[in-house]
């Protein structure tokens, strides 16, 4: 319950900056349920004052009294809607843009353990619940509890036996709620837990269509999903049958309460101990109450339902650092460009070690080719240089600076990352080149294309530089994705440059091409390259060879090539693949 509360605090607490708004439209909500609590009052009157005894003239004052009242609470109604809705929005606004600010700052491990369909459940369907608990259900809920306080009040001034049949009659029908909630709860926890799970499962189905239909896998994965839609199915079917449970609960102790009071109230008449006017009242406070009361029922889950769906937004909101830079953080104003490990261990969150006390030092300016089998730890190193993860145990320098202690910042400046598969958005070319520097003009960007031996054929589309490229760069070629992604990491005029596997997906011409552009490419910039193919070992200077995350080897190409060990072995096996095409 404590925990409850702190989270109603904590999200109310986004509220700050709109709180005129929405109390103005709570305030309002109390005025709309008085005006339903007196509407049974204006009813008794007619009857007992207008109608009972054939009086026209206090009949038709009434109505038109009842009319005005049912106007003016339509007028309230329309105003808290329209207040509340937009507050609301406000808050979830703020909301959504904490959670989306904290998942930019997790780091990799974090991505790694977390399925991206839940992430995106989180900041679409947790906020749009979080929407109409704010604009709806609090309305609602005020709305329902102002209504039954002071129809209970209008009722006891009346009847004493009829206010208590209708106090126990809410009360039973509190509780049932009250059970309801606490039962539907963690249910629609699973809910929205496995519509995570789903959206990841069709997410990933969707974008690896290519591959499925290539394998024929179309029924495997279609048994997947079925698995996972049915975990979901079962869960909704738990909610539903409970919902219903509780619901006609509600209903049918609401019936058995009206019957109750028309026949005490018949009696009441009969022994002339009430009116008419005033059965009439009590049985319309029934009606009115009936809504509201059953209401309440969902509106305590969908409470409930809301705060969790809060609560695992706040949970990626607190689990992000809020900065991965310690106090006493520098930056690095003339980067040199060397790099150092001392004794760097890693282990995924998995348990797996891929990386065993490595020791490796590349100077200012040097370009390394580190290759081995597949496992080896190679990219490993590349992430750990970036920063996506830190060491187990050890240090990585860069100038003499642990990485730790350099604004990351500053950092990303120093050091570009372009990964295996680079991911190309789908708009502008401009707009890819430029992600590293939103506001780069455009000589800039056409600067870095040419370093990257890209502008030439940007040159012969029809829009140049403002060609959208479809989704993940479908338009582009591997070679064309990966000078894009060159160039977006030359445009910051990085000291460092990691390439990881650059040639991989890449036919052999275009692998040949891209290798003797990275000369020019890489002049004057320390470059660490991550590959099994070692057509890229004539371009560098050091080649470091590594095996169940040691370094085995290390030495010039042609130092390796001559020495037998793996490096020989692996040139071998390259050169018979060639041979045997």
């Amino acid at each position: 319950m404590s925990s409850s509360l702190s989270q109603l605090r904590r999200l109310l607490g986004y509220l700050r900056n709109h709180k005129l708004e929405f109390l103005t439209g709570i305030i309002l909500v109390v005025f709309m349920s008085y005006a339903s609590s007196v509407i049974p009052i204006l009813i008794k009157e007619a009857i007992d004052k207008g109608i009972s005894t054939k009086n026209y003239e206090f009949a038709l004052r009434y109505s038109l009294i009842i009319l005005g009242v049912a106007v003016l609470q339509g007028a309230f109604s329309f105003t808290a809607r329209y207040l509340l809705v937009k507050s609301a929005q406000h808050a979830v606004y703020d909301l959504r843009m904490d959670a989306f600010r904290a998942i930019q700052r997790h780091n990799i491990e974090f991505f790694d353990k977390t399925y991206s369909g839940q992430l995106i459940s989180r900041i679409t369907n947790d906020t749009e619940r979080i929407t109409r608990f704010l604009s709806f259900r609090i309305r609602m809920f005020v709305y329902s509890m102002f209504l039954i306080a002071m129809s209970l009040y209008y009722m006891s001034r009346m009847s004493g036996i009829l206010s208590a049949v209708a106090f126990v009659t809410i009360i039973i029908v509190v509780l049932i709620n009250t059970t309801y909630a606490k039962k539907v709860r963690p249910i629609y926890d699973k809910v929205r837990h496995q519509t995570g799970v789903i959206a990841s499962v069709a997410t990933a189905s969707i974008s690896g269509i290519k591959t499925i239909k290539a394998l024929a896998a179309e029924r495997f994965i279609q048994g997947k999903f079925s698995n996972e839609n049915e975990k979901l199915y079962k869960f909704n079917i738990d909610a539903t049958r409970i919902t219903a449970i509780y619901g006609n609960a509600s209903f049918l102790v609401l019936g058995l309460a009206m019957g109750t009071m028309v026949y005490y109230g018949g009696k009441g008449i009969i022994e002339g101990l009430l009116t008419v006017g005033e059965l009439a009242a009590f049985l319309t406070y029934m009606l009115t109450l009936m809504w509201p009361l059953r209401a309440l029922g969902f509106t305590i889950g969908d409470i409930q339902r809301s705060l969790a769906a809060a609560s695992r937004l706040f949970e990626i909101i607190d689990s992000a650092p809020k900065s991965i830079d310690p106090p006493d953080a520098v930056e690095i104003k003339n980067p040199k460009g060397k790099i150092e490990f001392k004794d760097v261990w890693f282990t995924y969150h998995t348990g797996k070690t891929v990386l065993k006390g490595i020791n490796l030092t590349i100077n200012s300016g040097e370009k390394v080719l580190i290759t081995g089998p597949p496992g080896s730890g190679k990219s490993t190193i590349l992430k750990l240089i970036a920063r996506f993860y830190e060491p187990t145990k050890g240090q990585i320098l860069i100038d003499d600076i642990d990485i730790r202690k350099i604004k990351t910042e500053n950092l990303r400046k120093i050091v570009a990352y372009v990964p295996q598969e680079p991911f190309i958005f789908n708009r502008t070319i401009r707009e890819n080149i430029a992600l590293a520097k939103p506001h780069a003009e455009i000589n800039e960007i056409i600067k870095a294309a040419k370093i990257a031996k890209i502008h030439d054929f940007i040159s012969t589309l029809p829009n140049g530089y403002e060609t959208i490229v479809g989704e993940k760069g479908v338009t582009l070629s591997g070679g064309q994705r990966q000078r894009i992604a060159l160039a977006r990491a030359l445009l910051l005029e990085p000291k460092i440059i990691l390439l990881d596997d650059p040639v991989s997906n890449l036919d052999a011409k275009t692998e040949k091409e891209l290798v003797e552009d990275l000369k020019d490419i890489l002049k004057d910039k320390t470059a660490i390259i991550v590959s099994q193919r070692l057509s890229l070992a004539k371009i560098v200077d050091r080649v470091v060879v590594m095996k169940d995350g040691n370094i085995v080897e290390e030495g010039s190409p042609e130092e390796l090539a001559k020495k037998g060990g793996l490096f020989s072995e692996m040139l071998a096996s390259m050169k018979g693949e060639k041979n045997g095409e």
